[in-house]
């Protein structure tokens, strides 16, 4: 029998396939992942185009730094461009533009420079501007458009030598998953500096829909179950399972802590 058809996706328990009645994990589709397990660097791989647009604004001088009280005859912005945000940006664009030439490769697909030109992408610009050159930006949502549509085929690639963060980087061999994971990496890293994180702990009990903590010792220091942190006041937290993923309202898990029991469950 074929390896690849029975090959399960190497997230095992955390896969977002798996199925509690067989305790198996999806089979894998493309690379070492099932493609319920790829939609979510497909998310993250596209939003890294407005990761770049939204870094470029902390290059803009804030209101209190733009403010002068005398005009004095320089050019020059009253701020500092941050290096470490202009150093994510250049890998971005790096990144994202070396694995979009993998994957066309591999995929047979045209190449930049003899592609149809694509829309602009910001509302300033009129005129579309050509997929092998133009701007930074525009080379980036051209890339991560082409990367998150052809994912299995990006999880598919094999070993293959690249400059894995920039020209400056020695040669570094990485797979297709390689590639997802820097690249999703990236995503992360730009929410960071861009200050949309917040914290995720972990809480006490075990899910509702899959007994992880039977199955799997891993979540016995923590896990499976975490909760997420509102970014309002009126809004209530969600509870998420890490090895099922899925979701129940805060309230039902005050209910789990006070009786024992989530509410609905079929007990024998």
């Amino acid at each position: 029998m074929d390896d690849t058809t029975t090959s399960l996706c190497v997230n095992g328990t955390r896969c977002h396939g798996y199925q509690p009645d067989t305790r198996a994990a999806s089979p894998a589709t493309a690379g070492p992942w099932c493609t319920p397990c790829l939609d979510l660097p497909a998310r993250d791989i596209r939003a890294l185009t407005l990761d770049y647009l939204d870094l470029a604004q902390l290059h803009e001088a804030s209101l209190s730094q733009a403010l002068r009280d005398r005009t004095t005859g320089s050019h020059e912005s009253p701020l500092l461009i941050a290096g470490q945000v202009q150093a994510l940006q250049a890998e971005i664009v790096h990144a994202a533009t070396t694995w979009e030439q993998e994957v066309r490769a591999a995929a047979r697909l045209t190449q930049p420079e003899q592609a149809a030109p694509v829309a602009a992408w910001h509302t300033t610009i009129t005129h579309p501007t050509p997929t092998g050159a133009g701007r930074p930006g525009h080379q980036v949502q051209r890339a991560a458009t082409l990367l998150a549509a052809h994912i299995g085929t990006l999880a598919s690639l094999p070993a293959t030598t690249v400059f894995p963060a920039g020209c400056e980087d020695q040669p570094t061999d990485m797979t297709g998953a390689d590639a997802i994971g820097h690249l999703t990496q990236l995503h992360q890293r730009a929410r960071g500096m861009l200050g949309r994180t917040h914290p995720r702990p972990w809480i006490p009990g075990d899910c509702w829909h899959c007994p992880a903590r039977d199955r799997d010792p891993e979540w016995a220091e923590g896990g499976p179950l975490w909760r997420d942190t509102p970014r309002h006041a009126e809004d209530q937290p969600t509870v998420y399972c890490a090895a099922c993923h899925h979701t129940r309202p805060y309230t039902d898990y005050e209910q789990y802590m006070t009786a024992l029991e989530w509410p609905g469950q079929v007990t024998a």
